[in-house]
C-alpha cells in the first residue's frame, strides 16, 4: 500500500523544466533557414531559449543566431544542417577575416547552376556572444569568389 501511495505522489511531483539544446535548436533553425530560402518554405522570425531565426522575403535572406552553447558543437551542428541539402554546398575559394569575437567567418556557396545560394557561419570565440550567426542568402548572381580565390576579404 505505501508503495502504491509513493508512485501516485511520485507521479504527481512537477516536470523539470524544459531544457532546450542549442546544438539541436540551431540544426533545426538553420534547416529551416535552408528551406525558406531554397524552397520558398513558410517561415517567420521566431525565438527559442538560446536560438533565434530572421526571414527576409526582399531580399530573399534568413538568419538564425545562437546566443548558448559550445561555438564548436554549435558550429558543426549547422554545418550539419548545410550537408543535409543537396545543393552541394562547398567553402567559397575566397576567404574572410574573423574579427573582433569572431573564432572563425565561413563561406559556403552552392555547387554551380541555375541560382546563386551563400550561406555565411560567423563563430564566435569561447565565452564571446553571440555564439553562432548564420545567414543564408539567394543573390541575384553568383559571386566570383564563390570560384576564384580573391584573398583575404574584410
Amino acid at each position: 500500500m505505501r508503495l502504491a501511495i509513493f508512485v501516485v505522489l511520485a507521479s504527481l511531483a512537477p516536470a523539470p523544466a524544459a531544457f532546450a539544446d542549442p546544438v539541436y535548436e540551431t540544426r533545426s533553425a538553420v534547416g529551416a533557414c535552408l528551406a525558406a530560402v531554397i524552397d520558398k518554405a513558410p517561415v517567420v522570425d521566431g525565438k527559442g531559449q538560446d536560438v533565434s531565426l530572421h526571414r527576409e522575403a526582399s531580399p530573399n535572406l534568413c538568419a538564425v543566431t545562437v546566443t548558448g552553447g559550445d561555438p564548436a558543437e554549435v558550429r558543426r551542428s549547422a554545418l550539419d544542417a548545410i550537408a543535409a541539402r543537396p545543393e552541394g554546398f562547398g567553402p567559397a575559394k575566397t576567404a574572410w577575416a574573423a574579427d573582433g569575437g569572431l573564432a572563425s567567418r565561413e563561406t559556403l556557396c552552392n555547387a554551380p547552376g541555375r541560382r546563386a545560394l551563400n550561406v555565411v557561419l560567423d563563430t564566435a570565440k569561447p565565452g564571446a556572444s553571440p555564439v553562432l550567426v548564420a545567414t543564408v542568402v539567394e543573390a541575384r548572381a553568383r559571386d566570383q569568389r564563390c570560384d576564384i580565390d580573391m584573398g583575404l576579404q574584410p
